[in-house]
């Protein structure tokens, strides 16, 4: 019945455009989601991060940044990097509304979540998605970060081997904020400063809070968030999201291969790049692969923009900041 119905109302794959052959509430072919892979080089044990090598070399497991400035969460877990097919499957959640997207994604947290397995030794977690403001909530119709919480509990509990309770009121944005995807980590610590609130502090005080977002960037909102609980009375903060930006790892795969890089991963270096998170990194892009210079020319002759402020799901363009 499903292969009559594919062939009476064919559809393509929203990513790579295929065609797809069997009906599925998520129009992403097989092939787009098999691509999808765990993070694997060595990592920061705090924010998930990946090492430079210097950094791994001592073998504490600590970025610099983690180690100059230690966050407010106790540990942050994520599944894949932020680029590529997983970040469109993100795109398609948060800007094209596609819903079901959001069940993958979860399957991916709750895979991130087996490396906390160790380390909670409380037997029930306070589960809390990072919120929206109410004008976002109004114009976008949903919270992703929610979507995502409640497709990956299930999991999560299997994973961790803990007991999770979903609150989802517990933790209020009270200060609405443009899209931070323009913004350095700078200015996103800036204007996420104090946009959160905890409505029922005897709700978290004395527990421990898993929360959970769709993308930890430079772990500006995490934090904040962390902070704010902590502040409230919650002993300690885990964060869970499917995808971590991490340039570095495209860019040492490019270096390795001399194939092109994600153009998503440089606009990842873009925003990262102005914190201390590779200041050590020996693959930072820096500005000799600036337009002008040598470097930077070989990439406009490879045909890679230097800028990409623009992101693309399937074959149009999305502004978030439109949205």
């Amino acid at each position: 019945m499903k292969s009559l119905l594919a062939a009476l109302f064919p559809s393509d794959c929203r990513i790579c455009h295929a065609s797809l052959f069997s009906v599925s509430r998520l129009p992403v072919c097989s092939s787009c989601i098999d691509s999808v892979v765990p993070i694997l080089q060595a990592r920061c044990n705090v924010c998930g991060n990946v090492l430079a090598r210097a950094e791994a070399a001592f073998g504490d497991a600590c970025c610099a940044q983690c180690a100059s400035e230690t966050p407010a969460y106790e540990r942050a877990v994520n599944y894949g990097s932020y680029t590529g097919v997983l970040r469109q499957l993100i795109h398609l959640l948060k800007y094209e509304r596609v819903r079901t997207a959001a069940n993958l994604l979860g399957r991916f947290t709750a895979e991130a979540c087996l490396h906390l397995e160790g380390d909670i030794d409380v037997p029930e977690l306070l589960m809390i998605p990072v919120p929206v403001h109410k004008l976002r909530m109004r114009s976008r119709g949903f919270n992703q970060a929610e979507l995502i919480a409640r497709a990956a509990q299930r999991g999560i509990e299997e994973s961790i081997g803990r007991r999770l309770t979903l609150e989802v009121t517990t933790l209020l944005r009270v200060r609405f904020a443009e899209s931070q995807v323009a913004l350095d980590a700078e200015a996103r610590r800036q204007q996420i400063r104090g946009a959160f609130k905890v409505t029922d502090r005897e709700r978290v005080k004395g527990r421990e809070i898993l929360l959970v977002d769709d993308v930890l960037t430079t772990g500006a909102t995490a934090s904040e968030c962390a902070r704010e609980l902590r502040h409230a009375g919650a002993l300690r903060v885990w964060v869970a999201t499917p995808a971590r930006a991490l340039a570095r790892v495209a860019l040492e795969s490019w270096v390795d291969s001399k194939a092109e890089p994600d153009c998503s991963a440089l606009e990842n270096e873009a925003v990262l790049r102005s914190s201390s998170l590779f200041a050590m990194s020996s693959l930072s892009i820096s500005d000799q692969f600036l337009p002008g210079t040598a470097r930077g020319s070989l990439l406009l002759q490879r045909g890679i923009p230097s800028t990409c402020g623009e992101q693309r799901v399937g074959g149009r363009t999305v502004r978030p900041g439109l949205l």
